[in-house]
């Protein structure tokens, strides 16, 4: 009954409500940063009043498969970052290998409708979508392999259990300086994952460019409001994974809590600062970037790592 009652959380209103509320605070601070910076509305449709007026549209019924998908899909994504959100508060068992598989699964619901669309110009943007998929989920699946060699664990749990014990993962005394340097680089090559799979410049593509040919243009009413949400949980949801990787995750008392949330903050300050600061790449650099550029760098990490746990 108890795992009942964690999967009624994880599909049903609370925890997919929970997600959604906290990745609109979470844009809210990414383009909250981005207006202070460079004045001007840098998100402005991206929130909840666009989503909510999406959801009072009408829907035009798309073509053949894509109808189902931009139904399907979205909704998919959500349950998705649910499940990881679940994981990673300790209300759902789960490994870092799952957490990667339901990551890669919610970029790969956004990607679907650009490869089933009807639209000539939507279509266009399959090779920079397959690119972008790439740029992050590459270097992320090293960091994930980092992550699980420098603490010898291979659950969220067991990974929030060894830094309670040792320290945060970039200072623990276990493995010494040369494993610490090595979590170092594999951060570097996290945050540039999360860069890409968020959609931020210079790594990723913006689905609400507002450009004939955007990702979604073919998507309206409802479905369009799904993708809304989905991309909101995603700006809480993976800076969420990333502060438990490497920063220790949410305990037990008020303050520890209260303390985790302002490291969150923190991550999303950095990547307000990161999208507003830096321009949009061409979907080939990218693709370097992402694959060659944050890949070496978790390869490193990796390496670096498993040098300072063997000694």
């Amino acid at each position: 009954m108890a795992f009942v009652g964690k999967l009624a959380y994880l599909v049903l209103f609370p925890g997919i409500l929970f997600i959604v509320l906290a990745g609109l605070a979470s844009r809210a601070v990414v383009v909250g940063v981005g207006d202070a910076v460079a004045g001007g509305r840098t998100g402005a449709g991206t929130g909840a009043g666009y989503m909510l007026a999406s959801v009072r549209k009408e829907c035009v019924a798309a073509g053949g498969s894509l109808h189902a998908v931009t139904w399907i899909a979205p909704a998919l994504k959500i349950v998705s970052l649910a499940w990881v959100s679940c994981m990673v508060f300790g209300l759902l068992p789960g490994d870092l290998v799952l957490v990667f598989a339901l990551l890669l699964l919610a970029a790969g619901c956004d990607a679907l409708p650009v490869f089933v669309s009807p639209n000539p110009r939507v279509k266009q943007g399959a090779w920079p979508e397959a690119a972008s998929l790439l740029a992050w989920a590459v270097p992320f699946a090293l960091v994930v392999g980092c992550v699980g060699l420098r603490t010898h664990e291979a659950t969220v749990s067991g990974v929030i259990a060894w830094q309670t014990a040792n320290g945060v993962l970039l200072v623990a005394q276990s493995g010494g300086l040369i494993a610490n340097v090595g979590a170092f680089l594999a951060f570097i090559a996290g945050f540039m994952s999360a860069v890409a799979i968020m959609r931020l410049r210079p790594l990723g593509r913006g689905h609400l460019t507002g450009l004939p040919g955007d990702p979604i243009d073919d998507v309206s009413g409802p479905p369009l409001a799904l993708f809304i949400a989905g991309g909101t949980a995603m700006t809480f949801v993976l800076p969420l994974v990333l502060v438990t990787f490497f920063f220790a995750g949410p305990a037990s008392h008020w303050y520890q809590v209260v303390f985790w949330a302002l490291k969150v903050l923190g991550f999303l300050i950095l990547l307000g600062l990161t999208d507003v600061l830096a321009a949009r790449a061409s979907s080939r650099r990218a693709l370097a970037w992402g694959t060659v550029v944050a890949g070496g760098l978790g390869l490193a990490g990796l390496i670096l790592v498993w040098i300072g746990v063997s000694t």
